[in-house]
């Protein structure tokens, strides 16, 4: 991986968290929407309520590897420094 200037890791880091946040609302509502469907025994859309919530912890995982991704490439721009 390149090494960043300051001002590119920021950008990036603004986009990083821009994506997370969006990333978040998602993650949210599948989550909510599968407690919902498996209280009332019900399925939504021909989801059942255990797909509901692999698709929140679908939206969990991306927001994990993005956040690895932006601690490595702190770690990267630090051990360039």
């Amino acid at each position: 991986m390149a090494q960043m200037s300051d001002e590119e890791f920021k950008a990036e880091q603004k986009k990083f968290t821009r994506y997370h946040n969006i990333l978040e609302w998602p993650l949210i509502i599948f989550f909510f929407i599968g407690i919902i469907a498996a209280v009332l025994n019900v399925t939504i859309g021909g989801f059942t309520p255990v797909l509901w919530f692999v698709l929140s912890f679908w939206f969990v995982l991306v927001i994990i590897c993005m956040e690895v991704s932006m601690i490595r490439a702190n770690l990267e721009r630090k051990r360039g420094s």
